[in-house]
């Protein structure tokens, strides 16, 4: 399925909350570079996710990937893990807690 990156931004409030949701409590910002560029802020809290563009004052974990790697991500051509780990996603922050955030983000 073709995505851009604001179809696949709408798509978080939607699809993770509830069971997935209460799995995580954190704040993350997002930063695309590249064709589709932009920030994002998302925050989870109490099985509720809030979605918002631009940054966040305090990010618990920053994620900063390319356009092209984060719709690869999403259509299942590149491994999240094998983002961070060629260099293709940079993570800041708890990096036990963004692998577990793979978990929550991605299908089961």
């Amino acid at each position: 399925m073709a995505h851009t990156i604001e179809s696949l931004i709408a798509m978080i409030p939607k699809t993770l909350p509830g069971e997935k949701a209460k799995r995580a409590d954190t704040i993350i910002q997002l930063n695309v570079t590249g064709s589709q560029a932009g920030q994002w802020n998302v925050v989870i809290k109490d099985g509720k996710v809030n979605v918002a563009k631009g940054t966040h004052a305090a990010p618990e974990i920053t994620v900063t990937a390319d356009t092209a790697d984060v719709l690869a991500v999403a259509d299942g051509k590149l491994d999240p893990t094998q983002a961070f780990l060629q260099g293709k996603a940079k993570v800041k922050g708890d990096m036990s807690e963004a692998m577990e955030l793979v978990k929550v983000f991605m299908p089961n």
